[in-house]
């Protein structure tokens, strides 16, 4: 089990009372990084590394505020889930053609991100820097932790809130995650008892959080598929499909409505949960159904002829990520 602890100096002004990993003794930490020697988070930087989670440069700006592309990438890497390739793009800001479109897509799909929808089109913002309440937000999806958030009362988030000096500060669509979090020990409040939610995040925060909260342990018994994915369970279900004439409709956790976006009996797959469907591809356990009972998932489609025609199929594999 990780140990609790406050990081000292200058870790207490960002990630106070942030989990910590227990000690491994790995000589093989080497990085290419010039600027984290005798950095606060020069341990996690390297695990990050050695997992893949982060890339391959001279330099790793660990000071550096973290930009959403760069958040999105790290934590999708960090879960061991490798993107699909793909000539288009969900979002208006993100070119089809560019680097982050793989890693954008999957977030979209696995439902880290939402982008933010402007008429019919959605932007991602991709470059903006991330403050603390979005990061909380995002970590907790990437974790698979959504439906447990979803079953936090609103009373209890406001009455944990107000304990707080800013907790009111908190954007409405972020204070039960970020309670969710506090609880759980996945973030902390500053050693002067503020949350700062507006506060933006480092790389080298966002990198501690991704070593802590995303990467595979040790005793982990994850397998992997066929395309580097590492899946930790594999179920047989049957299949259908569905769809909305109006893209007003928001899934049972609140998720807008995209492909990828499937619905479950919470009973058998947890909510929140990403996965792999086979003949589907990456899913997230965001929507239920009164229909939907057992070993059934059913799945978004873009239009209601497509999921009239998907039909039923039996005997789908269905891989649990989380």
């Amino acid at each position: 089990m990780k140990k609790m602890l406050i990081l000292a100096s200058l870790v207490a002004l960002t990630l106070v009372g942030t989990p910590a990993v227990e000690a491994e003794t790995n000589t093989n930490t080497a990085t290419p990084y010039a600027d984290i020697a005798g950095h606060w988070a020069e341990k996690e930087i390297e695990k990050c590394y050695i997992a893949g989670a982060v890339g391959t440069s001279g330099d790793f700006r660990p000071d550096e505020a973290v930009t959403r592309i760069e958040l999105l990438t790290m934590f999708v890497k960090a879960k061991g889930i490798e993107p699909v390739q793909t000539n288009q793009s969900s979002f208006k800001d993100i070119p089809a053609d560019s680097w982050m479109t793989p890693y954008a897509e999957i977030a979209y799909r696995l439902g880290i991100v939402h982008g933010q929808k402007q008429g019919k089109d959605i932007y991602l913002r991709p470059n903006e820097p991330v403050q603390r309440e979005e990061l909380v937000s995002m970590l907790i999806r990437s974790a698979g932790n959504s439906g447990a958030v979803n079953q936090l009362k609103w009373s209890t988030t406001v009455q944990a809130l107000a304990k707080f000096p800013d907790g009111n500060r908190i954007q409405e669509a972020d204070q039960r995650p970020f309670v969710y979090a506090l609880q759980n020990g996945m973030m902390n409040a500053y050693a002067d008892g503020t949350l700062q939610p507006q506060k933006l995040m480092t790389r080298a925060e966002a990198a501690t959080y991704a070593a802590f909260h995303l990467l595979p342990g040790k005793a982990s018994e994850q397998k992997t598929l066929a395309n580097g994915t590492s899946y930790r369970q594999v179920m047989t279900v049957q299949t259908t499909a569905y769809s909305y004439a109006t893209d007003k409709i928001l899934s049972y956790l609140e998720y807008p409505l995209r492909e990828g976006v499937v619905a479950v009996d919470p009973k058998i797959i947890p909510l929140g949960s990403h996965l792999y469907i086979e003949g589907y591809g990456y899913a997230v356990a965001a929507d239920i159904g009164g229909a939907v009972k057992d070993q059934h998932v059913d799945l978004y489609l873009p239009t209601l002829s497509d999921a009239e025609n998907y039909g039923l199929k039996k005997g789908v594999q269905v891989f649990l990520l989380d």
